[in-house]
């Protein structure tokens, strides 16, 4: 093979090449790294493992003895025939891996990246100067990576330069993207192997009609492209949107409007392999049939290498360069709480209402058996003692749990209000969680609403209510679930259905064959609801979004369709099932795979959950 592969535990050095079957090198120019996915026949007998594979271990690749891969082994895949496969991803994937709240003043894109890479002890190599000092960013909760891109985005709108992230031998490189002077020509007449061109109006939608303050069946707003309408026929996207009216819901309209009346454009080209061409590259295309012709920018490669020694490369190319790009917004600066025990802050209970509760330390032994008394950020509160709280003074996600007096029937914790009964003229919502929930000082916790009351004397009647509750809770809980559903025969099939696609399926954009083995995201999620629930949804994420209803996304659930937006073009773009709290299934350009919908790409990308059956 003209590709070859070596494999590190510590000192040692393992040369896989004899046993490499395949491997493919592939990249994004929207993800923060490159990944190698390598086959091999891992035995010389049939019957032992020719070398011990493991995550965690370091991998590189090379091309005619050249570098062209460095990272880290995150999946394996053994077969009892002894072939074998693992995923690798370059350190810059680590920069996904790790969240953080950071502040940065007067500081350049380049500065705040190189501080970034010495406080969590990434290696990096060149990092060029962005120029533009932006005079402040505080961001919170967000990973490295995504702190990284808001600097380079608003660097970029404010010099106009691009600047990439690549890595080298193992190290964070960051170069400013300039024009190629030599950009490689596939024609095919030369090296192409083949193209295809898509035009689609699938998610095409040249009217907008909104309803708001007056309802939804009033006439509200309705805005059209007349020329869109008489090219491809009339195609409306209906949307309610409840505390607008109409003035307000014109600029709204036509925004969403632009949004949506695209002609949907994709190029793929096959060509024999260039390592010099990888996403953020430019080439030349020309072929006859497609009548693709120009320059283009490389916004997906995958480069495939086989044991013969092909080299082959498959590119999603575009006019326009596509970047992952997040806009700034500042947080709002939250006040110091004005509730204090001996001179320090209390943190409060936050329901999914948003309210504050106020917290009650009866003399039951305090929480988890940790003695008399409730400890709230770091606080002891004596017994008895009442905190009230303004709910517009703490975090959402804080929370706090209690016990209520002598409610020895509940046996858990507890959230309740005080006796008094409200908070700035708020009734309170009583809720609660079992013990075995293990929810005090866990942040972000879902609360499911179990009955509304006036106090404590009003929640110890519910025993009843709350046995139900918390067997509920305990099962779901068994299930590997952390918010409370009450469980469904149906979202299980979903989901079971959906995870057994994974690394099945071909993504073909505007297909909906999947027991065929190929479709693409919508044509995904419709096949599966279809059969697993019995449900049409439709096809196209624009009318998918349309389904059900809205959810929280504090409270999806395995089975609720999530909905991505401006992954190719403008507005909702991609969907997904969700299977477990924060991640989903879905069929993307690489493949049918469980993903975040929180973090990284997909996280940027976020748009809403939606629940199409209860």
């Amino acid at each position: 093979m003209s590709i070859g592969v070596t494999y590190y535990v510590g000192s040692e050095v393992y040369y896989l090449t004899p046993l490499v079957t395949s491997v493919t090198w592939s990249g994004d120019t929207t993800t923060a790294s490159r990944q190698v996915e390598v086959s091999l026949i891992n035995t010389l007998d049939g019957e032992a493992k020719a070398v011990s594979v493991t995550v965690g271990n370091s991998v590189r690749v090379y091309k005619d003895d050249r570098e062209i891969f460095r990272g880290v082994i995150f999946e394996t895949d053994v077969r009892s025939d002894g072939t074998f496969s693992f995923t690798a991803h370059d350190y810059n994937y680590y920069l996904t891996k790790n969240t953080d709240t950071m502040k940065f003043t007067n500081q350049k894109a380049s500065q705040i990246i190189a501080s970034i890479c010495k406080k969590y002890g990434i290696a990096y190599g060149t990092i060029e100067d962005t120029g533009y000092v932006i005079p402040q960013l505080i961001l919170r909760d967000k990973t490295i990576y995504d702190m990284i891109t808001i600097a380079l985005t608003e660097t970029r709108k404010k010099t106009g330069k691009v600047f990439l992230l690549t890595n080298e031998v193992g190290k964070l490189v960051l170069r400013e993207r300039k024009s190629q002077v030599v950009r490689l020509i596939i024609s095919d007449s030369t090296n192409l192997i083949n193209a295809n061109y898509t035009e689609s109006i699938e998610d095409l939608r040249n009217s907008v009609r909104i309803t708001g303050k007056a309802g939804e069946d009033s006439s509200g707003v309705t805005v059209g492209n007349d020329a869109s309408i008489k090219r491809y026929g009339l195609m409306r996207e209906k949307r309610h949107e409840s505390e607008m009216t109409d003035a307000q819901l014109t600029p709204v309209a036509n925004a969403l409007l632009a949004e949506l009346n695209k002609v949907t454009k994709e190029s793929d080209v096959e060509a024999l392999g260039d390592t010099s061409v990888f996403a953020g590259k430019s080439v030349q295309v020309y072929e006859r049939m497609t009548g693709i012709s120009g320059g283009f920018y490389v916004i997906t490669d995958s480069h495939t290498f086989d044991a013969s020694g092909m080299h082959t490369m498959s590119l999603k190319v575009s006019h326009v360069l596509e970047l992952n790009e997040i806009e700034y917004e500042a947080p709002e600066e939250e006040e110091a709480s004005s509730t204090t025990i001996d001179g320090k802050k209390i943190d409060g209970i936050v329901y999914e209402t948003g309210y504050i509760a106020t917290a009650y330390a009866p003399a039951l032994g305090g929480i988890n058996g940790s003695g008399t008394g409730l400890t709230a950020s770091s606080t002891k509160v004596d017994e008895g003692r009442t905190i009230a709280v303004d709910p517009t003074k703490i975090p959402l996600g804080s929370v706090v749990a209690v016990y209520v007096a002598n409610a020895k029937e509940y046996s858990g914790l507890y959230l309740a209000e005080d006796t008094g009964g409200a908070i700035k003229g708020k009734k309170i919502d009583i809720a609660v969680v079992p013990s075995n929930a293990k929810a005090f000082g866990v942040k972000n916790v879902q609360v499911s609403i179990l009955e509304r009351g006036s106090g404590r004397a009003d929640a110890r009647n519910k025993a009843g209510r709350w046995s139900e509750f918390e067997n509920k809770w305990t099962k779901e809980l068994a299930g590997g679930s952390d918010s409370f559903s009450g469980g469904s025969d149906v979202r299980s099939n979903v989901v079971k259905l959906a995870n057994s696609y994974k690394g099945k399926l071909k993504y073909n954009f505007g297909g909906k064959n999947i027991a065929g083995g190929s479709g693409d995201c919508s044509g995904f999620t419709q096949y599966v609801y279809s059969k697993a629930a019995g449900m049409d949804i439709g096809h196209g994420t624009s009318t998918q979004v349309t389904k059900g209803r809205l959810i929280p996304q504090p409270q999806a659930q395995a089975g609720d369709l999530v909905f991505f937006k401006g992954t190719y073009r403008a507005g909702v773009s991609h969907v997904g099932i969700v299977t477990r709290s924060g991640y989903c299934v879905s069929l993307a350009s690489s493949g049918c795979k469980e993903h975040s919908y929180l973090t990284g790409y997909w996280g940027n990308h976020f748009m809403q959950v939606r629940r199409v059956f209860d």
